[in-house]
Order: C-alpha cells, then sequence, then structure tokens
C-alpha cells in the first residue's frame, strides 16, 4: 500500500500519463505495481481520470451544441418511396422495399413432379424453410439469361434470389424469384415517377405502375398487387 502523503501528492498531482511509462502499457517498473497489481486500481490514474472529465469546455463548445439542438427538427419527407432496384434479362424494374423480406445468394432449385415448369419454378430452402421459388421471367415474358457454368439452375454470377411477402388476411403470401442483377436499395420521390404509357413496349409495362429514370436507364416500378395475384393466378390456372 501507498502511505497517506504519497496517494494525496498523486491525486493532487499525478505524473503525466505515468501508465503508459512505468506502468502496465509501459516497462512496468513502477513500485506501486506490486500493492495495485494493475494501473487501473491506482488512485494516479483516477485522479487522471478525472481530471479529465471534469475539465473545462472548449470555448463555444455549449454555444455550439445549444444552437444545434435548438434547430426545428426536419419533418420527415412523406413523397418518397424506398425501392429495390434490379435486373432481368435487359429491363431494370423495382419493387418497395416494404415486401422485400431479403436478398440472398442462389440456392439449389427442386423442381416439383409435375408441377415445376412456366412460373412456378419449384422450390427452395430458405433459412432451413422450404419456399415456393417463382419465374418472374416467365410472368413477364424476358427470356432467362443462359448460366455460365452450365448449370441451369445457377445462373449469372451476378444472379440474386430475392425473398418478397404480402401480408394477406388470411396467411402470409410469399415467394422467391431469382433476378440476374440486384442494384441495391434507392429513394425515389413522387415527382420522379410518371405514367406507363399504354404504347409501352416495356416487357412488365402490365405489370408496373410507373416508370423512373435511374442512372440514365428507365426503370419500371412494379405493382406489388399485380404481382402477387399475377403469380396466384398463373399458378392457379
Amino acid at each position: 500500500m501507498i502511505d497517506q502523503r504519497h496517494e494525496s501528492t498523486a491525486v493532487e498531482a499525478p505524473m503525466p500519463e505515468c501508465w503508459r511509462r512505468i506502468g502496465v502499457a509501459g516497462d512496468r517498473s513502477c513500485p506501486e505495481l506490486e500493492a495495485f497489481i494493475h494501473c487501473r486500481n491506482c488512485p494516479v490514474l483516477a485522479a487522471a481520470a478525472r481530471t479529465f472529465f471534469d475539465r473545462g469546455a472548449p470555448a463555444g463548445y455549449l454555444d455550439d451544441w445549444r444552437a444545434i439542438l435548438e434547430e426545428p427538427t426536419a419533418a420527415p419527407a412523406t413523397d418518397t418511396t424506398s425501392v429495390l432496384v434490379f435486373r432481368i434479362g435487359g429491363e431494370w424494374l423495382a419493387l418497395p422495399t416494404a415486401v422485400l423480406v431479403e436478398v440472398t445468394p442462389l440456392r439449389t432449385l427442386h423442381r416439383l413432379p409435375h408441377r415445376s415448369g412456366g412460373v412456378l419454378a419449384g422450390i427452395v430452402n430458405i433459412r432451413g424453410q422450404l419456399q415456393l421459388s417463382a419465374s418472374l421471367h416467365d410472368l413477364i415474358g424476358i427470356a432467362e439469361e443462359s448460366s455460365a457454368g452450365g448449370d441451369a439452375t445457377l445462373g449469372p454470377a451476378t444472379a440474386r434470389l430475392l425473398v418478397v411477402e404480402r401480408a394477406a388476411a388470411e396467411a402470409a403470401d410469399r415467394w422467391v424469384f431469382g433476378v440476374d442483377e440486384v442494384a441495391g436499395v434507392h429513394r425515389v420521390t413522387k415527382g420522379m415517377l410518371r405514367a406507363v404509357p399504354s404504347t409501352v413496349g416495356h416487357a412488365g409495362g402490365r405489370l408496373s405502375s410507373a416508370l423512373f429514370a435511374w442512372q440514365d436507364r428507365t426503370v419500371a416500378l412494379l405493382d406489388e398487387a399485380r404481382v402477387f395475384d399475377g403469380l396466384r393466378d398463373r399458378i392457379a390456372g
């Protein structure tokens, strides 16, 4: 133990960062380590910590924070929609992120006997649960890209699976479908949206609610209700 006189002196005038020089972070030559084992138990480090936290605020610090806290809260934007932009074939499409569950790497596709083909591609294992896999390519009418590896279940290196879900009144309506590329989540304002022309040649025109420009491309914003209803109607039919 250090004597009371040494402790008083240490607290009032601690050696500048002695713990870095002769303490546990230094050469460990401090004689007080025998009593305190570690610098964190020493009143010298405690005094240095009190000095650090009790120091006065820099000039203008409180005024700067007061100005920041007194600024009126910005009203949240109400005219923006968060969408996931992705590519199928040569078409760029988007879906509201409200229906997106996750984006995941491709998984092995298990085809259903006498059922797979067309819109219903089969089933895939997503986190231990078997989910219905649909072909958005077939639903929209876009040819699927050929696989670079020769395996029809793999697709291009940029391909991903999208897991989407619509909360229905009776039960959740969840599907998994493959896309050729995912460009990420983006925010779209109402001012960016334009109507889909009746003569549009876009493959997804009948399932789209609007078009918007993104990186010199025209992206079709899919109407999630039409997509989910279209999947169910095609499979039920």
